[in-house]
């Protein structure tokens, strides 16, 4: 089984397990299992309290795993000081209802790091798209978080060999909105870590379970 921890598009593959990325407002009614949450992109002041309310909703749901993909990005256009505000509110949800989160950060990580050692959050943040150096994943390991890697994997070099050297538990994979298939970065990572492909769908489905709480019953 191959387990994609985060995609915007819905694969129609029987062998795939995947945490559906949803936004509150723009709901795909599906049975798949999601993550939900307010993309710091996407802000929209007015909009905010009724997409908070949303997000409490859907996360008492069985097929609710994370909330996400939120966090911090200082490319975009929405004030900052706004995006630290929503980021902080939906923290504080997941905080209270013990559910990790998937994190997007755009120049941002040593903020978002901060903000959880401030706020003193104790569920596991899951950095999406990971393509940053060994010192920010450094910092991010030892806040017990996580890092996933998708298409950058196959093109940087530098990400490559820190791949290569990391403790199977302490990372996902994703295909994010890539067109890349999920199979296929299973088939590069395998690779770079000179494991076989099942070995790392195993070790992907203890990460599932560890840390997302979702198990397969039947492998």
């Amino acid at each position: 089984m191959f387990f994609n921890i985060h995609t915007h598009h819905l694969s129609s593959s029987n062998d795939t397990i995947e945490l559906y990325n949803q936004y509150p407002l723009h709901w795909n009614h599906n049975n798949n299992l999601f993550s939900i949450g307010i993309h710091p992109i996407y802000i929209n002041e007015e909009l905010i309290d009724e997409e908070l309310k949303i997000i409490k909703q859907k996360i008492s749901t069985e097929n609710c795993l994370a909330i996400g993909e939120i966090g911090l990005d200082k490319l975009c256009a929405i004030d900052f000081d706004l995006q630290i505000t929503v980021f902080k509110q939906q923290l504080q949800i997941a905080e209270e209802h013990k559910i990790p989160v998937i994190i997007h950060s755009v120049r941002a990580y040593q903020e978002i790091l901060h903000i959880r050692k401030s706020m003193k959050i104790t569920i596991p943040f899951i950095f999406h798209g990971f393509n940053k150096n060994e010192q920010i994943l450094h910092q991010i390991l030892q806040q017990n978080c996580y890092v996933s890697f998708g298409k950058n994997l196959l093109q940087n070099k530098n990400l490559q060999t820190i791949f290569a050297n990391l403790f199977p538990n302490n990372f996902f994979i994703e295909n994010d909105a890539s067109e890349i298939s999920i199979q296929d970065i299973y088939t590069f990572a395998s690779d770079i870590r000179k494991v076989s492909i099942k070995e790392l769908q195993l070790q992907q489905a203890d990460n599932w379970k560890n840390v997302l709480g979702y198990e397969v019953q039947s492998q």
